[in-house]
């Protein structure tokens, strides 16, 4: 794919009945800590869920201004044992 690239990125994951539901990448774990403990003070709902801050490897792009945002999660880690296909899963811009 023209304009992306791969890289590990530690990323705020949001897990919803074990599924990947959303994620946003930072480039400084404090950043991300940061941000998981806001979402989780946050959450509306009533489903299982987690916040997580993992390093993933993933796929990059550039939006038009470049600020580079995360297209997609690479690997197939879980702490779940399931596969992780980003399945329904929702990008943001790489915050930090």
């Amino acid at each position: 794919m023209a304009g992306t690239a791969e890289m590990v990125c530690i990323t705020l994951l949001l897990y919803v009945n074990g599924e990947v539901q959303s994620h946003v990448g930072y480039h400084e774990m404090v950043d991300c800590l940061r941000e998981k403990r806001v979402a989780e003070k946050t959450h509306k709902g009533d489903e299982p869920h987690r916040y997580t801050c993992e390093k993933r490897l993933v796929e990059v792009g550039k939006d038009e201004n470049g600020k580079e945002y995360i297209i997609r999660l690479l690997d197939e880690h879980d702490h779940h044992g399931h596969g992780d296909h980003d399945h329904g899963s929702h990008t943001q811009k790489l915050g930090g």
